[in-house]
């Protein structure tokens, strides 16, 4: 036990050595992290530093308490980051941050998935709320209505009221 608290956000001894697995950090490993604005109760890190140490991926995925993001990639423009997933309220600025974004986020207005490009450093951005929130509904139509994977959408033909115009809201807009 530390004979003083550390800073809000700040992580924990214990933290470094089982979540981010701090000892085995080197120069190849890939980092990745969630930028946010709060971002400390985002539960990314644990689902996804989990995910690289059963699959034996040199990577740490961190929590990343940003501000502005413009500001922020440019600071960070080496390819020290590998990747960012991008978290209120910044998803529909990351659009003009990156160097290409992809059609279907373009036409949603928000980003929240962010690659950086090894050899260059250019960022892509691209849009996964519409495809997981799409695929939930339609599981639970389906579960709801006792239905096992059929061909087509249950969401065919349907109409539906979007609450939200945050970055998901818009995506499934």
């Amino acid at each position: 036990m530390l004979p003083f608290n550390i800073s809000p956000g700040q992580p924990t001894i214990k933290d470094l050595l089982n979540l981010y697995n701090f000892r085995q950090i080197g120069p190849d490993t890939e980092v990745f992290g969630i930028i946010g604005k709060p971002v400390g109760h985002s539960k990314s890190p644990f689902l996804y530093d989990e995910a690289f140490k059963s699959a034996g991926f040199d990577g740490v995925y961190v929590h990343l308490l940003v501000d502005d993001i413009a500001n922020f990639l440019q600071t960070y423009s080496s390819t020290d980051f590998a990747g960012f997933s991008c978290a209120l309220p910044h998803k529909e600025a990351a659009v003009k941050c990156c160097d290409e974004v992809d059609p279907d986020a373009k036409s949603i207005g928000a980003v929240n998935c962010i690659i950086r490009r090894q050899k260059d450093g250019k960022l892509f951005g691209y849009n996964t709320d519409y495809a997981g929130a799409i695929s939930a509904i339609e599981d639970g139509l389906r579960a709801s209505q006792n239905v096992s994977n059929t061909v087509g959408s249950p969401l065919a033909g349907k109409l539906f009221v979007v609450i939200g115009a945050g970055g998901a809201g818009k995506a499934l807009a």
